[in-house]
Formats: structure tokens, sequence, C-alpha cells
């Protein structure tokens, strides 16, 4: 008897923090891959004025817009606004997981909804398990807004489990002395939770390497998927460059795959 991975349908991975630039939608296109691979395809809700979750995936991406000033003359507004994704997460759940990118901004206003309609009750009757995936950087103002993001999304959703993902694109926050400001921040907003979350690392991909295919709306896994003439014509590299570029993207991708493995599946025995 043998033990295979494998990825719950009824699952909802919430990619959330209210500071931009931080990796949110990087990180939701990796796991919509992961779980593509897996065989289980996300559906994808996507809460943001952009649109570049929609325009890399492409498909059924359910975006909800926000519009803060509409919100805020009229509070209504909020319930009718995201009443569409309940409606999907009922829908989708049976048989796919569902994937939900939070843009900057809408943490709190989502966090809001959520307890007003109370959606950990609803989740609970589909039985879904929620998943706060909550990026930052080795920087003060990205640490403040991943603690508060957690403590708005987890007061809405008790019982999810809580991820808290370092993105090293700027470095690593070990190396911060102990009296910067980022080190300060982390102990205040991010060691309120460490014991209650699980840590994952965004490598960063070597600078460029992803620039092109980011630009042209690629999924990861459409670009370990392209042949070198594919890539030479899409990056404008010349072929040696071009190949470099692609094995970046593949590595970074296949250190995220395993992280998401190692948390995310469960082992079920197989005759």
């Amino acid at each position: 008897m043998t033990a295979q991975l494998t990825v719950p349908q009824h699952n909802l991975f919430l990619v959330a923090s209210d500071k931009g630039g931080v990796g949110k939608s990087l990180l939701s296109v990796a796991v919509a891959d992961w779980l593509s691979l897996a065989g289980n395809p996300p559906s994808v809700i996507q809460i943001d004025r952009q649109r570049r979750l929609a325009e890399a995936l492409g498909g059924d991406v359910l975006t909800i817009a926000s519009d803060p000033a509409a919100a805020r003359a009229n509070p209504e507004m909020e319930v009718q606004r995201f009443s569409p994704l309940l409606e999907r997460i009922e829908q989708a759940h049976p048989t796919s997981p569902v994937l939900i990118d939070v843009g900057a901004g809408e943490g709190d206003r989502f966090a809001a909804w959520a307890a007003l309609v109370d959606l950990e009750e609803d989740l609970s009757e589909w039985g879904i398990q929620s998943h706060i995936i909550v990026p930052f950087l080795a920087e003060a103002e990205s640490i403040r807004q991943a603690g508060l993001t957690i403590e708005r999304l987890q007061k809405a959703l008790p019982c999810a489990l809580l991820y808290l993902v370092e993105n090293r694109r700027d470095g690593r926050l070990s190396k911060q002395h102990t009296q910067s400001s980022a080190a300060e921040a982390a102990k205040e907003f991010l060691d309120p939770w460490l014991k209650k979350s699980t840590r994952l690392v965004l490598p960063a991909i070597p600078a460029g390497s992803w620039r092109t295919f980011e630009s042209s709306n690629c999924r990861f896994i459409d670009v370990v998927d392209m042949t070198t003439a594919e890539t030479m014509e899409l990056t404008g590299l010349p072929r040696a460059e071009s190949k470099i570029a692609r094995g970046d993207v593949s590595q970074w991708l296949i250190s995220m795959l395993d992280q998401f493995d190692r948390i995310f599946t469960i082992k079920e025995p197989q005759l």
C-alpha cells in the first residue's frame, strides 16, 4: 500500500493583504497553477479594480470591482457588490476549490461583509476549509498591513487556517537589524500570529526573468511548457538568455509547488 498526495476539493484559498505590490497576484497565480496541476482547477474570484488575475488565468474569473466612494454614499451597495461571491462559492464547492484574490484596500471591506453575512456559517455547512494566505515584504508598512489583514480576516473567519508568506524580493526579514523599522514592525504585528500560522517563502525570481512573461499575462505552467523558440519570440532574448529566463521561472515554480504540497495536501492510502 502506498500513499498518494491529494488536494481536497472542499477548500477556499484566500490570498490577501491591504498593501499593494507585495506579491498577491504572483502568489495567486502560483496557487491556481498548483491546483490545476493537481487536477483540481479552482473557481477564481478577484476583488479588485485591476483585472490582472483575470488576464493571467483567463477563463471564468469573477471580478468584483471596488468602488469605495459609492460604498460610502450607500453602505448597502457593499452587500450587493459581494453577493455574487457567495453564489460562486456555493456553485463551485461540490466539484472545485475556490481561490479568492483580495486586492489592496479591500481586506477590511471584505472582512466586514464576511462577518455581516456570517460567511463562516455557510463554509461550515458546505464542509469547506478556508485558508487565509497573507504575503509580506521585509518592509515595515508591508509587515504592519499583513498583521492587520490577518487580524481582520481571522475575526470574520475564525476557523480559517493561517499562512504568512515572506516575499524575499527585497531581501530577508531575518537579515534586518533588530532595531530596524521592519524588525520592530514584525515584533508588533507578526509575532502574535507566528504560533497560529504556517510560514512559507516566496523566493525572489532573478531580475528580469519573470518581467516579460508577466507583462504578457503568462501563467507559470505556460512558461514551463514553452519551447525555446516560443520563449525567444515572446521575450525577444537571444537563445541562451531565453533558456535561462525560462529555467529561472521553472525553478521558482518547483519551489512553490513543493511548499504547497507540504502544507496543503493530505495523504490518502492507495492500494
